[in-house]
């Protein structure tokens, strides 16, 4: 992932947009082209005063000071950490109409991990502020939000947060790095109830959520609450594959609640299944061994695998029709893997 100088420049006021054909003074310049052809060339776009000043180095735009002095080439590693960034924004943080980029949590290890994530791929330090109700509040200088507003753009304002196209394309991977974040953020286990929830005011962002928990087989729910959505996730099976894919930060009182939840509304049935699960994990894939390690019969973990039907009973469907576990066929065997 690479910035783009112009579409960098792009992010500044009006009073600015000269300063996109700052690099082409300096080509013409290197090229040993005089004055008055430079002057020629650049009418109409770039005042002859600015011109001027640019040509004998009395000044040099803003846009192109700030380019210079940040990161503008990005590694596999810092991509993952903008996942986290813009995670995070999108949740209890924002980008003011001034450009400046805050963040804002009570929980301390969360604000160590933005500050973190803005260290590794900026290299930037925050202004602290601690405030008497326990709220951690970071800023940071606004070359920083241009950068991440020049590559996932007009994602996060004062108020308005929203899903671009730039991060709807982005890979799988990167979107659960991303929700991670949010749902640290804003995500809620209720003590007393049985789902993991998610609240957000632009319906965009959550039909946009919804359905990158169903790219990766998680169902979900979505009511009005009030003036916000609610975005509701239930279910042993939910829960359990938002547990694996993608999780609240480990040690996170959300994270230890979401395991409560689900060993309470673990179905009896269900140890089994998780027993059978763990040694496909493990490697082993072939239903007759799975049997012989559990010491049971084969017929039942054909069950467990691939569901009980049932005449006079409500059938019960298994770990291969609920997508959990996959077969791969070789020779008449099954194969199971995960």
């Amino acid at each position: 992932m690479k910035l783009k100088y112009k579409d960098f420049a792009n992010t500044y006021s009006g009073l600015y947009k000269t300063a996109r054909f700052y690099p082409e003074v300096l080509r013409l310049k290197k090229n040993n082209l005089n004055f008055k052809k430079a002057q020629k060339l650049l009418m109409n776009r770039v005042s002859n005063s600015t011109l001027y000043s640019w040509w004998l180095n009395k000044s040099t735009p803003l846009p192109f000071k700030d380019f210079k002095s940040i990161k503008n080439e990005f590694s596999h590693q810092d991509i993952e950490n903008l996942a986290t960034i813009i995670g995070h924004i999108l949740g209890d943080g924002g980008i003011s109409k001034k450009k400046f980029l805050h963040y804002c949590n009570t929980e301390l290890f969360l604000i160590d991990e933005f500050q973190k994530a803005m260290r590794n791929v900026f290299n930037a330090k925050a202004k602290v502020r601690k405030e008497e109700s326990g709220i951690m509040r970071l800023c940071y200088g606004r070359k920083f939000s241009r950068v991440l507003i020049t590559l996932f753009g007009n994602f996060s304002g004062e108020e308005d947060k929203k899903i671009t196209p730039q991060i709807d394309k982005m890979p799988i991977w990167w979107k659960v790095k991303l929700l991670q974040a949010l749902y640290n953020d804003d995500g809620s286990v209720p003590k007393t109830e049985t789902y993991v929830s998610l609240k957000q005011k632009d319906k965009n962002m959550i039909l946009w959520t919804q359905k990158t928990l169903r790219e990766m087989d998680i169902n979900s729910g979505l009511t009005k609450d009030g003036s916000n959505w609610l975005l509701r996730i239930a279910g042993y099976r939910n829960l359990l594959k938002f547990k694996e894919k993608i999780n609240f930060s480990k040690g996170y009182r959300k994270q230890i609640q979401l395991d409560k939840i689900i060993e309470r509304i673990k179905f009896p049935h269900w140890e089994t299944k998780n027993k059978i699960l763990k040694l496909i994990k493990n490697g082993i894939s072939k239903r007759k061994e799975i049997a012989k390690k559990l010491k049971m019969n084969e017929y039942v973990i054909y069950g467990h695998l691939h569901g009980w039907k049932r005449l006079y009973r409500k059938s019960t469907l298994g770990l291969v029709d609920l997508g959990i576990v996959k077969i791969k066929k070789i020779r008449k065997i099954n194969l199971y893997y995960v």
